[in-house]
């Protein structure tokens, strides 16, 4: 019999070791008999000694530690293990084999049985989720590394059976020892993935609890914020992640985290571009300078705001153009749609015309406006005519404003103009247009020359009927 299964002795129930039985006397007087076993015997008491002087008693708690997880292991190892020795190692090589065979039987059903258990708590979580507002996949990644815990366990523990009852070679390329570190290591790591899943799947479902899909159609503001919060704890439970995965594999992370700050030193220095990307979007996003889905002009392009992260913007055009404009680029944000805008009205008429007539047809193009079922709801305070604004070459111009919905200013401005030119046509208001005047100059005396036109009527492939042609002077 091997040694480390010839000596193992089971805890008593106030911690202390276990009367042997006779059998397992027997055994250890043979181990002790044969040179070889006993030799192997002594090193692996020497080991355990060392391990157990050498084992930290202060440092820093494992994840692994406060929980137990080797002695669990241990546990489920020397379990088994006793499960093993009831049943019977016969020396019949066709012994070994059924129960080889009896022993993936079982680990096959309690495989079978934790899936079936995963599936059967995940599905009684759905109705939870439902009423919740939560996606309906939400914390099932649990269910996922439980079921690859149990396959993993099912595969060690089927290697310590064929170690177990095929000792020789499979000892030599594996011992029961190796196994059993395999088996906490594995536990080990499978809590840390657990944890740290389940602290961001909890995240995810507040952040869907509480930010659903009502509230973020309507508030573009959490719509902006939301993605760039979770991003950022998704980096930071990453790393701490990898951090405690390195420490339960008894690796030293604070040299790892003193590297990385002088590394992180030497990146401000050589991609102090980007460090000003970082801050100057953070300053932005919370001073709430711009949301998802506002018209803004930055960087010299204007378009939609469709995507904010931590170091740049993007835009799209009204062509559809896609602008991705860093924050360390943007000195000035010029936001189109913040709560509400304006629709400039710049009205050019005839300098003949009344200004006050055509002031009188803008209000009643803008009360018409505004009792419509389709435009009223987007204007939101009546026309405001701030009067004649300009002189220009060949027209008065008259400047007016009216206030819409932060998105809607060019809809209702496009309206605005179509009906304007429409009542200016009824009302034979006249909008001029660019026109020149000949003029053939004047004498010493101050007398034009005459100048006599007529007009002729000629068809033909150069000019058009009704050309008018200067006749000559005098």
């Amino acid at each position: 019999m091997p040694p480390e299964s010839a000596v193992s002795v089971a805890p008593d129930s106030n911690g202390g070791e276990g009367r042997l039985s006779p059998v397992q006397i027997d055994r250890l007087v043979e181990l002790l008999e044969d040179p070889g076993q006993r030799k192997q015997f002594l090193g692996n008491l020497k080991r355990l000694q060392q391990a157990s002087e050498t084992s930290p008693g202060g440092g820093a708690l494992k994840i692994s530690d406060a929980l137990a997880v080797d002695d669990v292991a241990t546990e489920i190892v020397r379990d088994y293990s006793s499960f093993l020795n009831g049943i019977g190692l016969s020396a019949n090589q066709a012994g070994k084999l059924l129960l080889l065979a009896i022993a993936s039987l079982i680990l096959f059903i309690g495989v079978a049985i934790n899936n079936r258990v995963a599936s059967f708590v995940d599905g009684k979580l759905r109705p939870g989720r439902r009423r919740l507002g939560i996606a309906r996949t939400r914390f099932s990644v649990l269910f996922q590394l439980q079921r690859w815990l149990g396959y993993s366990m099912a595969v060690i523990l089927f290697g310590y059976t064929g170690v177990e009852l095929f000792g020789g070679v499979l000892g030599e390329l594996i011992s029961r020892e190796a196994l059993r570190n395999l088996a906490q290591v594995t536990l080990s790591l499978f809590l840390v993935l657990a944890v740290f899943c389940a602290l961001w799947e909890t995240i995810n479902g507040v952040i869907e609890h509480y930010f659903g899909e009502r509230m973020l159609s309507a508030n573009a503001r959490v719509r902006t914020l939301v993605p760039l919060i979770r991003n950022l704890l998704l980096f930071v439970l990453t790393v701490m992640t990898g951090l405690v995965l390195l420490s339960e594999f008894d690796i030293d992370v604070m040299p790892l985290l003193a590297g990385a700050g002088v590394f992180g030193i030497a990146i401000g220095f050589g991609a102090q571009t980007l460090v000003k990307d970082f801050l100057t979007g953070f300053t932005i996003l919370l001073e709430d300078l711009l949301q998802v889905e506002d018209i803004v002009t930055v960087g010299g392009r204007t378009g939609e705001v469709t995507n904010i992260s931590l170091r740049k913007i993007e835009l799209r055009a009204l062509d559809g153009t896609v602008h991705t404009i860093p924050f360390s680029e943007i000195s000035v944000v010029d936001n189109l749609t913040k709560h509400y805008s304006y629709y400039m009205l710049e009205i050019g008429v005839a300098y003949r015309e009344d200004t006050d007539e055509v002031i009188d047809c803008l209000l009643a193009v803008d009360k018409e406006l505004r009792q419509s079922d389709e435009f009223g709801p987007l204007i939101l305070e009546p026309l405001e005519v701030l009067g004649v604004d300009a002189f220009a070459d060949s027209a008065v111009v008259i400047k007016a404003r009216t206030k819409t919905r932060a998105h809607e200013k060019w809809r209702v401005g496009r309206e605005f103009n179509r009906r304007i030119k429409q009542k200016f046509d009824r009302e034979g208001i006249e909008i001029p247009f660019p026109h020149q005047t000949v003029y053939f100059g004047e004498d010493k005396s101050g007398q034009a020359p005459p100048a006599k036109v007529e007009l002729r009527e000629r068809v033909g492939r150069d000019k058009p009927v009704g050309v008018m042609e200067k006749a000559g002077n005098g």
